[in-house]
């Protein structure tokens, strides 16, 4: 899509569709704007198509007889022979007091798809006037361009059978909107599509099948995306984690045919400026059978999104690529299959982590923590001034907070509250969850330092990010994200269709931002 901003009026600039967001007011469509806008009471007919006329009733009597009230996410497509592009879609905000940025995210998204089933090519959008929206303009035309091109985010690339063919995509966007709002709006136009960026390619990570996104194909597509983004790429195969002794990685792996990576990307500031560093660690199970501990057979289709947390912190990486952040970004995937053969990791095996400690496995489900902690040791040796990690953890996290929240625990409260502040400016919300020394002690073991699971069915998601704990080095500022509930949509929603969401991509660009400004 392209996006641009102009200055001319609404009634005389040229297009084939007008999106007009309308406010509530008293449980009714506030219409004087509008009204005004269409150049006065010219006739007007509702319809889908392009064919509708005048009717002689007036652009608001055909508004007030359709019951259109303006609430939030309601559509009316109307026609209008007062301005030059005809068509009116008519997208319901609510009221005023209570439309925030999710509420443009959606709205945006619901008037992308109106305007793609309208065939409309080139969408005009009319943005409310300064000052209705509790919002700068930034933010707005941030949250109105991911809204819409999430919405229309691609699905199905892998279908070869003949299907009725979609309407294209609209291709070009004007907001409409006088001269001096112009310079912030471009700047949201300029982060948004790096957010939608990251977010739609860690969607796709997530959809693709785990035939093709095997542990070797993640690191494959994380090549080709440093490569495009200008971002160093290393990728460590078995015999470079044989000779730093990661037990944890490799013992995941080694129950299946597709052998384990660790990916590790780096993004440097330009030379010479001094900025925070930052590393980010996800979870990259590029299926998860459960190993020997198999799991129930019932839904494990959807054990592809179990690197829903590599393709968090690789969309990430790709934002903070094209928004030129401040920053020097590390980014680690470790990935494994976790497979059931032969030579798979047994319960009550012990292993050996590349940080010393010895592990024993008591539940071979329990896998993630088990990849995440070799990493989380390789990204501490060259102490980050942060360090996050990015997982769908636990189902225990489910349980707790359902798919409206990640939980998100460590051990420092600056970058906890960094991450609640971004999580609620992208959507992308995040919940604290207690960590504490008795979740600590919950995974010491008996046989091993530690075991892999802390003994029962209290606090898991707890007692899995206290395992990760172990890992990390008290004096550095770290936090763990369990997004196991947020990775995959089993339906369509307003920003998205059903499959991959990209959850992570832009909550993790966005604290990003937050920390180095």
């Amino acid at each position: 899509m392209r996006w641009t901003v102009t200055k001319t009026g609404l009634a005389e600039t040229p297009g084939d569709l007008i999106v007009y967001p309308v406010f509530q007011k008293d449980d009714a469509a506030d219409l004087g704007a509008l009204l005004k806008a269409a150049g006065g009471p010219p006739s007007a007919a509702k319809g889908k198509g392009k064919s509708g006329h005048g009717g002689g009733t007036g652009l608001k009597g055909i508004i007030e007889s359709a019951g259109f009230t303006a609430k939030a996410e309601t559509t009316l497509p109307v026609y209008c022979g007062g301005v030059k592009a005809g068509w009116f879609l008519l997208v319901g905000m609510g009221p005023a007091q209570k439309a925030g940025l999710q509420t443009v995210r959606k709205v945006a998204g619901k008037a992308a798809r109106e305007a793609r089933s309208m065939k409309a090519a080139r969408v005009l959008v009319s943005l409310p006037a300064a000052g209705v929206l509790n919002l700068d303009d930034t933010a707005l035309a941030r949250c109105w361009v991911e809204g819409a091109e999430l919405a229309l985010s691609p699905i199905g690339e892998l279908k070869t059978m003949p299907k009725k063919k979609r309407p294209a995509d609209p291709r070009d966007w004007k907001f409409l909107v006088e001269a001096p709002r112009h310079r912030a709006l471009r700047g949201g136009v300029q982060e948004a599509e790096a957010m939608v960026a990251g977010c739609i390619f860690a969607r796709h990570l997530v959809n693709l099948p785990p035939n093709i996104l095997t542990p070797a194909e993640l690191a494959s597509q994380a090549r080709r995306m440093a490569r495009s983004e200008g971002l160093k790429c290393q990728i460590l195969g078995v015999p470079q984690l044989k000779k730093l002794k990661m037990g944890g990685i490799l013992g995941v792996g080694q129950g299946s045919t597709n052998p384990p990576r660790l990916i590790v990307l780096d993004y440097k500031a330009p030379a010479g400026t001094k900025v925070p560093t930052v590393a980010l660690v996800g979870k990259g199970i590029t299926f998860d059978s459960g190993g020997i501990s198999l799991k129930p057979s019932a839904g494990m289709g959807d054990m592809k999104s179990d690197m829903g947390g590599a393709a968090a912190v690789l969309g990430a990486a790709v934002i903070a690529a094209r928004l030129k952040l401040p920053v020097n970004l590390q980014v680690l995937v470790p990935t494994a299959e976790n497979m059931p053969d032969g030579s798979a990791v047994k319960p009550a095996d012990v292993i050996t982590m590349a940080s010393g400690k010895t592990v024993e496995v008591l539940n071979t489900d329990a896998e993630g923590r088990l990849i995440l902690a070799d990493a989380l040791w390789y990204a501490g040796r060259s102490k980050p001034d942060y360090l996050i990690d990015a997982a769908t953890l636990t189902g225990a996290c489910v349980v707790a907070l359902g798919k409206f929240f990640a939980g998100a625990m460590g051990n420092s409260g600056e970058l906890l509250e960094i991450l609640q502040q971004a999580g609620g400016e992208t959507f992308e919300r995040v919940w604290q969850l207690p960590l504490i020394d008795e979740h600590k002690e919950a995974v010491e073991g008996t046989w091993s330092d530690l075991q892999n699971i802390g003994g029962g069915r209290e606090a898991g998601a707890s007692t899995a990010g206290a395992f990760l704990a172990h890992f990390v080095d008290d004096s550095q500022a770290w936090a763990h994200v369990d997004i196991a509930g947020m990775a995959l949509a089993d339906k369509g929603t307003a920003t998205g269709p059903k499959g991959g969401t990209g959850f992570g991509a832009r909550l993790l660009a966005r604290a990003i931002q937050i920390l180095v400004t």
